[in-house]
């Protein structure tokens, strides 16, 4: 039996997909030179985050910059929003506990009251499940779906934690995917690792260990990090292994699936967890750089909501005007992994927006 769950998707297409980032960027070499001293050069030059760009807490949340994004692609765009029959939001740091983000992003774009809506809970593999899940709904609806994906997992990196301080920045983005007969097959394969659950993980907040006075205070860890309880634990090694094994066999056993190579797309799309990460999958992979976009150098590590963030921003000249074959995979918190052999294009994709902050 294999490892890995495979799933088939038809008659669906992606008709828009845009991004928006935080005007504010931070600068690493400055924002890490007290916590990574001399270091700092090579820890950017490894991760690859130069810049990053980060929300105000408590100000602009996952949610504005998803609205932004889904505004940014109707506003540029031959796109109607009346006609969209679900929204499925992706995130990890919604704007309350109860209710969800998407049936506020209903009222926020001014839908029509007559849509589903549903909130999916994932980190790095949550686009292309969320892809997976609006394209079901987009079926069954026979009407296009709206995917929102962004998280501001920024506020939950410590400051003097080195395993997470310069990795994360913050977006938001949005997708359009709708019913097209005869459209390419969409080919999906997951893995999930829940044994895992602890390599990368927020401890408290949660209803097992529910906020208390001292969630908020730091502490130094086992592992040499300052941390809150609130803030993220990441075990770099753990994440590490399980990309390096699981990727590469997923993504190989995928295009077995769909009988293709390397060499027949045009596009490797893979969630930016660090720079020293996307080339050895890439390299693992036999993919040419030239094929693999990365944006992390820019944006930071925005957890799922990095691929449709790189797509937009790296390729929305060539999704706007011509078909691509793209296969993509997002791994990370769960364990988790997920990967999409599809094609896209051409389409309405207008870029990045910026949120002013």
């Amino acid at each position: 039996m294999s490892e890995f769950a495979l799933a088939k998707v038809n008659n669906v297409r992606i008709s828009g997909i845009s991004a928006s980032i935080p005007s504010h960027a931070v600068d690493n070499a400055a924002f890490g030179g007290v916590l990574y001293g001399e270091e700092i050069e090579g820890v950017i030059k490894t991760t690859g985050v130069r810049e990053r760009r980060v929300s105000p807490e408590g100000k602009v949340t996952s949610l504005d910059l998803c609205i932004k994004a889904a505004e940014y692609l109707r506003n540029t765009g031959n796109i109607d929003f009346n006609a969209v029959g679900g929204i499925v939001c992706v995130t990890q740091t919604p704007d309350c506990l109860l209710p969800n983000n998407s049936t506020h992003a209903q009222y926020r774009l001014g839908l029509p009251a007559s849509v589903a809506a549903f909130d999916v809970n994932l980190a790095c593999s949550g686009y292309l499940y969320g892809l997976w899940l609006a394209a079901l709904s987009a079926g069954s609806l026979n009407k296009p779906v709206l995917l929102l994906d962004g998280d501001t997992h920024s506020h939950f990196a410590s400051p003097q934690d080195r395993a997470t301080a310069i990795l994360f920045g913050d977006a938001g983005t949005a997708t359009i995917i709708e019913p097209c007969d005869g459209a390419p097959e969409w080919t999906f394969a997951f893995e999930t690792d829940g044994s895992q659950r602890d390599a990368l993980i927020i401890p408290e907040g949660g209803y097992r260990n529910r906020i208390n006075e001292r969630s908020a205070e730091y502490k130094i860890y086992s592992d040499g990090g300052i941390r809150r309880g609130i803030d993220m634990k990441m075990d770099g090694m753990g994440v590490f292994n399980f990309v390096v094994r699981s990727v590469p066999k997923c993504l190989e056993y995928l295009m077995d699936k769909v009988s293709l190579t390397p060499d027949d797309y045009d596009v490797l799309a893979l969630h930016q967890a660090n720079l020293f990460m996307v080339r050895q999958v890439a390299k693992k992979m036999k993919f040419p750089m030239e094929k693999v976009p990365t944006t992390i150098q820019k944006y930071g590590n925005s957890s799922s909501a990095t691929i449709p963030v790189t797509l937009a921003s790296e390729l929305h000249e060539r999704i706007s005007s011509k078909r691509l074959k793209v296969l993509a995979s997002g791994f990370g918190a769960g364990l988790s992994l997920a990967s999409v052999s599809m094609e896209m294009g051409p389409c309405h994709c207008p870029g990045v927006v910026e949120y002013e902050c």
